[in-house]
């Protein structure tokens, strides 16, 4: 990358050379979207202006994040945002960056809500981090109460920022502790998305994950279902008759935690969700 005068054209595709030199995959659109980052300007701006001379303070600024991301730093944490369920949300370090698969709790929660009139149904994010699968529901409910949980006073910060500015319209309320312990029932909804990567697959994991987002949101333990299992004790007593529970789990462990919820809400209606891959993702409780 060099400071003499070139064209917007050029110096993307050399971002994009550098990224892709340095094992990025998507390298070209992550070039774009860290180009228009520190431009300041829209997709459509940038494709108007690509014979365009390009300000040098502009390279600079474009140099210093290409160093961040060959370092192997999130976009998401570069750029400042995260697009989930067709919002743009903010994040940073202190919570984990949304991931597409996660929307289908979300799905899920909306289907299930359309059949539940009869009042305003409560709706928990436990573990929330940036709020992104309570805030996506809010913003397609307008008549729910929604309660955003998490034990980091940061993570609940950048939540509370989302909600602002996504959802400015809507009660949520923010409540630092651990799982359920601050909340009452009963409850109409429950959504998690807890830590369950187990202890020794951190290692295995991209480097933008295991260096740079925060190891308590990854990984609870050894097994990976510890959290996602304490959860399940507290289910029974809060979760409102024909109220629904969301979990997101890594596939391979739901035989553990769907046993658990039958060995514990003995008339609850349990069923594995899979993922657009085909994963299991999601272990879906409909309390009785």
């Amino acid at each position: 990358m060099t400071s003499s005068p070139t064209v917007i054209r050029d110096v993307w595709m050399d971002a994009a050379t550098r990224l892709e030199d340095a094992g990025i995959s998507d390298a070209r659109f992550e070039a774009e979207v860290l180009l228009r980052h520190v431009s300041g300007c829209s997709r459509a701006d940038l494709y108007a202006k690509l014979a365009d001379p390009i300000e040098p303070e502009v390279v600079a600024r474009l140099g210093s994040v290409l160093q961040r991301r060959i370092a192997r730093e999130p976009l998401s944490y570069i750029t400042g945002t995260r697009e989930f369920y067709r919002l743009e949300f903010r994040v940073s370090p202190a919570v984990l960056v949304p991931r597409p698969e996660s929307e289908l709790l979300v799905e899920t929660a909306l289907e299930h809500l359309r059949g539940q009139r009869a009042r305003r149904a409560r709706v928990v994010d436990v573990g929330t981090g940036s709020g992104a699968l309570g805030i996506s529901v809010g913003k397609h409910r307008r008549d729910i109460r929604l309660l955003l949980t998490d034990v980091s006073a940061e993570a609940l910060a950048v939540a509370r920022e989302n909600a602002r500015a996504l959802i400015p319209r809507r009660r949520a309320d923010f409540l630092r502790g651990d799982l359920l312990t601050a909340v009452n029932g009963p409850l109409d909804c429950v959504l998690a998305n807890l830590p369950y990567v187990p202890e020794d697959r951190l290692p295995e994991l991209e480097p933008e994950v295991a260096e740079h987002e925060p190891r308590g949101a990854l990984s609870p333990g050894t097994a990976g279902t510890e959290l996602i299992l304490r959860l399940v004790t507290q289910l029974g007593s809060r979760l409102a008759p024909r109220g629904i529970a969301l979990i997101e789990i890594d596939p391979g462990q739901e035989d553990v935690v769907a046993a658990a919820v039958r060995r514990l809400m003995t008339m609850a209606d349990v069923e594995v969700l899979d993922d657009l891959s085909g994963q299991p993702r999601a272990v879906r409780i409909v309390a009785n």
